[in-house]
This record gives C-alpha cells, structure tokens and sequence, in this order.
C-alpha cells in the first residue's frame, strides 16, 4: 500500500503525527486506519530506515527480556526492538517527554519492499506506555465496553476472559466494544475516561472511540455471575497488576501509582466472576443501574 508522507492517529486522546519519505510502503497497518484523523498532531516523530544493528549507546534502563530494552543517553531515550537475537527491527530515539523523536524502521523479512510499520506492536505499545507515564494516563490490560453512553472496563491477566467478555458484550443492541485487550483511562476536564486502542486482542476489537468511566470490573472465572465492591486500596492494587505500568521510572510509576489511587477512589470497583453465556451482560447491567 503506498500512502502519503505523514499521518496522524488519535489514541487515547492523544494526536500522534508520523513523517516518512514520499512512496514509502509499510506492512500491514492492523486496524490503525481507524485511528486516522486530519488534525494538528501532539506529538511528532520523524520515521528513517535502517536502525544501526549495533548495542545502542548509553545506560542500560530495562530489559523486558521479549525482545526490546530500554536505554538513557542523557536527555535522550532510546527503545530498542529486535527479534530473538536482539537484531533491531525497530528503534525510537526521543526526547525527554517522549514528545518527539525519530523512528528508524527496518526491511521486512517477507516483503523487501516494504517496512516495518512502526506504531504497530511491539514498539508503538510500548510508545504509547513511555508517553502515558509522563501524565496522560495508563493503558490496562483489560476489555473497554460502552453499554449506551456509560463506559465499563473488565480488567484481567491472561485467559481472564477479557475476549469472552468482549465477544458477549458485543451481540447486545447499544454496545460498543472499544479494545479486548490494550484500554485506555485519563482523567479529562475531571472526568475519566475510557480509550479504545489499535492495539487488541484475539477478538480484534478495536475501535477509535471514548466514553466516561461509570464502573471497574477485575475478572476471574467462577461457577456463577457474582460481583463484589472491592475497597479502594483493594481495587487499586489489583489494578495496577493488569497496568502496563512503566516500572524503569521512577517518576511515571508515582504517577501511576497516584492516578490508580484517585481512579478507585471516584470509580466503583468490583471483582466480577461471571458465567460465559448472555446471563453475565443482564447481570452487571442490573448492578450498573443500582
């Protein structure tokens, strides 16, 4: 697909404009399309070809160990993304603030034609957590549903349910599923809210949409649909073990740690186990209206 030298994607609220070459060709862009807008991007990031294979300069900040590391280079911050092996696919070099940068992107290895999409995951994911911690929000692994005008998030680990519960949600007139697998939540004007993102799970729910948080679910699988009010400090932990919570700084972890306090202190928290059938949707919407 040949397409124009900049574009901007709205996620989470946020414009991010990519620059690239004239003609240049990317691999498959997922549901990124979606998330195109034409407005004054907030952030800017230049894309270039070809990241230099070498260890990159700098102190060593995080290893996630799957494959990208993190690294300080002053004021400069450089994600690095490779295969097994390490052998960068893609690099982000930002400035602090990760409000720019440049995203250097390599060949792929089934289409020589073509590059590396560079927001697809792993290295916009991780993007998009890097620019979440400098005060915009956190990003949940978690299902997103708008039920009317009202938003609801089902955090959970893997095999929680989260694409289950999506899938259920989904066949009910009114509802809209935003992501899942990868929300959104900033507080905006006051008022959290809830983001869908490119970024989605086996479901491939993903939609360029937000609503206000009106509740909070934690998942597990039980033998019966059974919500219970969690505390506060109960919600907030569990909560911030489905974060991807931005660990290798300082910083943006008190920030996240501050923004998951407020968040359960305003939004009702429940841990929710729940049937797989039509019988859940009925239940948490009758809790919902008490």
């Amino acid at each position: 697909m040949t397409i124009s030298n900049n574009m901007v994607f709205k996620i989470g609220g946020i414009g991010l404009g990519i620059y690239f070459k004239p003609g240049m060709q990317f691999t498959t862009m997922g549901l990124f399309p979606e998330f195109l807008i034409h407005e004054t991007p907030s952030v800017e990031y230049q894309v270039s070809l070809d990241p230099d294979s070498g260890q990159p300069a700098g102190s060593l900040l995080f290893d996630s160990s799957q494959a990208w590391r993190l690294f300080s280079d002053g004021d400069r911050r450089i994600l690095w993304v490779g295969t097994r092996d390490f052998i960068p696919r893609l690099v982000g070099i930002f400035t602090a603030g990760y409000k720019s940068g440049e995203l250097f992107v390599s060949q792929s290895t089934q289409d020589g034609n073509k590059y590396y999409f560079p927001l697809g995951y792993p290295l916009g994911e991780i993007l998009m957590i890097l620019l979440l911690g400098t005060g915009y929000g956190l990003m949940l692994h978690s299902c997103a549903v708008v039920d009317g005008e009202s938003g609801m998030l089902f955090a959970g680990k893997s095999s929680a349910g989260k694409t289950t519960t999506a899938r259920l949600w989904n066949d009910n007139t009114g509802v809209r599923v935003l992501n899942d697998d990868h929300a959104i939540l900033r507080k905006v004007d006051g008022q959290y809210r809830v983001y869908g993102t490119p970024w989605h799970g086996q479901g491939g729910f993903a939609l360029a949409e937000d609503a206000p948080l009106k509740k909070l679910f934690i998942l597990k699988q039980a033998p019966s649909n059974l919500a219970v009010r969690l505390s506060p400090a109960q919600a907030a932990a569990a909560l911030l073990v489905r974060t991807f919570a931005p660990l290798w700084d300082a910083t943006a972890m008190a920030f996240t740690m501050q923004f998951l306090d407020e968040l359960c202190q305003a939004v009702p928290c429940y841990e929710l186990g729940f049937l797989p059938n039509q019988s859940a949707v009925d239940y948490v919407r009758c809790l919902s209206s008490d």
